[in-house]
């Protein structure tokens, strides 16, 4: 481990702390809760003071808070980024298709210049991120869109790959064990996704990350489908969903470029189903007895293994395989028996449930206790639900989750969640972690209050209201 009573080895912390920690699951979990809560502040420290005046929405947020230095965590929760304002931008920007207005509004949250991405003719999102991909140091990514408006998050390409490092490290390492050899950091496994090969979203994004961390090899990545989905039609999609819901079918305006693959697209998610189906099935025969990795919601794994199952197959992977879960249950009925059918049919032993979210470069898996454990480069904050101000670091909290990645250096890894959560700061949980955890017991705010989830941080109202004002500027 580096010297981390020096500069340099806070800097090296944050900045790759998979190297940091020589590749160790069991150290970075290993880390005393006192020294964690050092190296995040210090860290928390050096990201305020060097992003402060390089990304404007900051900039302007920690000015009309009058923030000028933290002191200690609890100072950055004024500067928490509201979950929303990934999406904040002028929905005209896209139906407009004016991608010059839409790249000014992303240089407010990033420090990487973007004054030389091209925009011109650019009929689409699509396009647009391809230019961003191919003229700057940027691999954003957007949500799906189920509000019917899309979230882009910039990451930039070297924040990806080093998350893509936490991958082999969260998923085939046990904690307790010591770090495997270097020649066995990257497992080499199958890889098994029931999606694109491409596409604008983390979910299509992470597939560049699995074959180079986890299956070491391209020819090992299996995708359901080839190509690259369209996130013009993903955007478009959504926006008729959400129209939809509200009555206002009539009201949504499909672009001229669009109208054309609209159909196309269509007719592609009528036979999306049966095609994932088909594709499971193959693939699970042609990798049958090797190790594999294969990440989806639960629903995906308890109905290949039911399948698979019926027909008389049975521990049909290598035992030391995973297979990774979560998301909730997506409003389906949980079969109690789902994990049991599952290790059954695929011949683990147990299933690793995580929890994470798009906008942060970490996961959060579970232990033997049923916790998920956070790694110390992301500070956890439990929020008032209707305040947002901080509750206590101490004790058992219920609230509102807000999280800052330290690995974020030229965005601010800071925002609030749509997510209650139950956080435990300071029980030693059995399974050994010395690291925080939340309890299984995660839900949606906006659930709970009717879709209704306005995020209001009363410290710095107006500061925030300002802020944004400016990132939607022209």
């Amino acid at each position: 481990m580096a010297d981390i009573e020096t500069p340099t080895g806070i800097e090296a912390f944050i900045h790759d702390p998979v190297e940091y920690f020589d590749w160790s699951l069991t150290a970075m979990h290993s880390v005393p809760r006192e020294e964690t809560k050092r190296l995040q502040l210090e860290g928390l420290k050096v990201r305020f003071n060097t992003l402060k005046d390089r990304i404007g929405m900051l900039q302007r947020l920690a000015d009309g808070a009058g923030i000028d230095a933290i002191e200690k965590v609890e100072d950055a929760v004024p500067l928490l980024f509201e979950h929303t304002v990934y999406k904040s931008y002028p929905a005209s920007l896209l139906a407009q298709s004016k991608f010059d207005k839409l790249t000014a509004w992303l240089q407010k949250l990033t420090t990487h210049d973007l004054s030389t991405v091209d925009t011109k003719d650019c009929e689409g999102v699509d396009d647009w991120i391809d230019r961003l991909d191919a003229q700057s140091p940027l691999c954003i990514s957007h949500s799906s869109g189920t509000s019917g408006t899309l979230s882009f998050i910039p990451w930039s390409k070297g924040e990806m790959d080093r998350f893509g490092k936490t991958w082999p490290v969260a998923y085939f390492q046990q904690f307790g064990d010591p770090r495997p050899a270097d020649n066995q950091l990257i497992p080499n496994c199958h890889v098994i996704s029931g999606l694109h090969r491409k596409g604008g979203s983390m979910a299509y994004r992470i597939n560049d990350l699995y074959a180079k961390y986890l299956a070491g090899a391209e020819e090992r990545l299996h995708c359901a489908f080839p190509g690259k989905l369209s996130s013009d039609m993903t955007y478009l999609a959504a926006k008729i969903r959400a129209a939809k819901a509200r009555g206002e079918l009539d009201k949504v305006e499909v672009p001229p470029a669009l109208q054309a693959r609209m159909k196309e697209y269509e007719e592609k998610q009528r036979n999306q189903a049966s095609q994932v189906a088909a594709f499971l099935k193959e693939t699970t025969e042609q990798v049958k007895g090797e190790r594999v990795f294969m990440g989806a919601v639960w629903n995906v794994h308890y109905n290949l293994a039911m399948k698979g199952l019926e027909e008389g197959h049975r521990h049909v992977f290598a035992s030391n395989s995973c297979i990774a879960s979560g998301g909730g249950s997506k409003g389906l009925t949980v079969p109690d028996d789902w994990k049991e059918r599952v290790m059954e049919y695929t011949g683990v032993d147990s299933i690793l449930m995580g929890y994470g979210m798009s906008e942060i470069s970490s996961h959060a898996t579970m232990c033997s206790e049923g916790h998920y454990h956070l790694f110390p480069w992301v500070i956890p904050y439990v929020l008032d639900p209707d305040t947002s101000d901080p509750l206590p670091r101490s004790g058992v909290q219920t609230g509102r989750a807000a999280f800052f990645d330290l690995m974020a250096d030229s965005r601010w890894g800071g925002f609030v969640t749509g997510d209650q959560i139950t956080l435990d700061w300071d029980t030693d949980c059995a399974c050994g972690r010395t690291s925080v955890f939340v309890h299984d017991s995660v839900s949606r705010y906006s659930e709970a209050r009717g879709g209704d989830d306005k995020i209001n941080c009363v410290a710095a109202l107006d500061a925030h209201a300002e802020a944004l004002d400016y990132l939607t500027s022209q």
